[in-house]
């Protein structure tokens, strides 16, 4: 147990909620979470909460400070109803240093930061603790000015009261700190070797003192928490990779992959294939990126980044009813969504350890040399449409092999063509490769139209796939060789071009086959979107309108 410090002389705390958190025995474990700091104590009953991944065991008198965004899950023992409160509060700079307001409040920020969400907080003395969360309780409806300031003062009253309590001393207490840092560590540990014996030597503790002190903070004896560990780590690998049951053994730290399957289902209550297979016939995901991989696979997931990534005019009907998460979601919103798989690239990387503490979560980077197919040919095994991908790319190849046809007289085997954007009202230009969206993978890979040499070493052979902020002057580098020009509309189109010199010098404007492509018909790049692609090129090229 820790005693509370806070920065009192250079915040201020105020209470911006409480709340009464009942639970039952039998109940689903509640998961609490709160975008600002908060105080958490508990007022009847026991259970177990895990804070962020770590286990805590909760009987009455146990309080812990949450930093914000911290994940809280608590579940009840038979016996009397779990009682605890919930006190959101925020912590607001009240002095200004000479770096100025910003910085204060940045540094008041990181004090409340560095709170360690699941250390228990010393409060020897409860009692006083317990009756001015009572009052706080009673009085949380107050709306008068007079009545407000009260209630502000007993939260004043109540802080005071747990960063008096002072430090815990004494053998035992100092055994029990000892016990709990060792906990701490298992989870930045590989507990893939890991025993109570190591656990009880580091503690500096016997082994019989340690498991009795383990348990009391846990409610677990150390050879379970530690194989709950393990298995977790296992449920993740089940579920974002296409591991083998013997490689996953092995990386959960069991050696015999019988035994691994013999623990994964006394603790989890079915055997490792039948947690797949039922986890993967109704998995809740939350995509933010691949939504459009999973809807072309046939999967819905209950939420996506639909601000940036949605529109596609082929996938319009197959998005409705997905919760619009937007670019950026915070962990609150995730949380609700009660996902049981998470999917991104490494566009958000800066979310995935929130992400991952809300339930597995998958990264996949952006590889430019991997193409749509293989895409979902890897998320595919995971949720249970391994033959996807071979059948989205062979229909992908007959629908490209009849527009070919279609377009034998129009296209000869020698056309080239390439794809720009225009930015900064026409100053600058993007090229695109064949990976990229923007129509890319159905012009080059499906009409089998040629890459300009300069399209092919920079955008394609380097992997980059896009070369984005070129000057104008540059444009017939990469455009003049080319038979066919198509401009990928997103904002700017060619209306800032289309009377410059270098635009109109250009051989396929002046032949009359520049298109400008629209964004909810290009710019998407999933099997279903590029398929629809095929048959407006047709269209593009059949009809031969001219963009200047």
């Amino acid at each position: 147990m820790s005693r509370l410090s806070l920065p009192f002389l250079t915040s201020l705390f105020t209470l911006s909620d409480i709340v009464e958190i009942r639970c039952q025995a039998a109940a689903k474990a509640s998961r609490l979470h709160a975008p600002d700091p908060v105080f958490v104590a508990v007022t009847q009953g026991a259970g177990s909460a895990v804070i962020d991944g770590r286990r805590r065991r909760l009987v009455k008198g146990s309080c812990f400070l949450l930093p914000p965004d911290t994940l809280f899950d608590v579940s009840a023992d038979d016996g009397p109803e779990l009682k605890l409160m919930w006190l959101i509060f925020r912590a607001v700079p009240v002095e200004r240093s000479p770096l100025g307001e910003e910085n204060d409040a940045n540094e008041a920020n990181q004090d409340v930061l560095r709170i360690i969400p699941y250390e228990e907080l010393d409060a020897q003395s409860f009692g006083r603790i317990a009756g001015r969360l009572d009052e706080l309780y009673r009085h949380r409806g107050a709306t008068e000015e007079l009545a407000h300031f009260r209630q502000h003062i007993r939260f004043q009253e109540l802080l005071y009261e747990l960063c008096r309590g002072g430090e815990s001393s004494g053998a035992q207490l100092q055994s029990r700190e000892a016990v709990r840092r060792s906990i701490d560590g298992l989870h930045r540990l590989d507990v893939s070797d890991i025993s109570m014996e190591a656990l009880a030597k580091q503690a500096n503790i016997g082994t019989r003192q340690y498991s009795h002190l383990f348990k009391q903070l846990t409610g677990k004896s150390p050879v379970d928490y530690i194989t709950e560990l393990k298995l977790n780590h296992a449920k993740k690998q089940l579920l974002t990779s296409n591991d083998s049951l013997q490689q996953i053994a092995q990386s959960a730290g069991f050696k015999d992959v019988y035994y691994f399957s013999r623990r994964f289902k006394q603790m989890v209550g079915q055997s490792p294939k039948q947690y797949v297979r039922h986890a993967r016939k109704g998995l809740r995901i939350v995509a933010l990126y691949y939504a459009n991989v999973l809807l072309s696979a046939g999967v819905k997931p209950v939420a996506a980044n639909l601000t940036w990534w949605g529109g596609s005019a082929f996938l319009k009907d197959m998005e409705k009813g997905i919760v619009d998460i937007g670019c950026e979601p915070s962990v609150e919103a995730v949380t609700k969504l009660e996902p049981d798989l998470i999917l991104m690239n490494d566009a958000n990387l800066s979310a995935y350890p929130a992400m991952s503490k809300i339930a597995p979560t998958l990264l996949l980077p952006y590889e430019g040399n991997r193409s749509i197919f293989d895409d979902v040919r890897l998320i595919g095994q995971l949720i249970n449409r391994p033959r996807a991908a071979d059948e989205l790319e062979l229909r992908f190849e007959r629908r490209a092999a009849e527009v070919r046809e279609r377009l034998a007289g129009v296209l000869s085997r020698s056309s080239t063509a390439a794809i720009v954007r225009f930015d900064s009202q026409g100053r600058q230009f993007s090229v695109f490769g064949d990976n990229y969206g923007r129509g890319g993978w159905p012009i080059y890979r499906g009409l089998r139209l040629g890459v300009p040499e300069p399209v092919q070493r920079q955008a394609i052979d380097s992997g980059r796939q896009i070369v984005q902020g070129l000057p104008l002057e540059q444009l017939p580098v990469y455009a003049a060789g080319a038979d066919y020009l198509f401009v990928s509309d997103e904002g700017e189109g060619i209306r800032y071009v289309q009377d410059h010199p270098i635009w109109r010098s250009l051989p396929a404007v002046e032949h009359g086959r520049a298109h400008v492509l629209s964004r909810a018909d290009f710019s998407y790049f999933d099997p279903i979107s590029i398929e629809g692609q095929l048959e407006l090129l047709a269209q593009l090229l059949t009809e031969r309108q001219p963009a200047s």
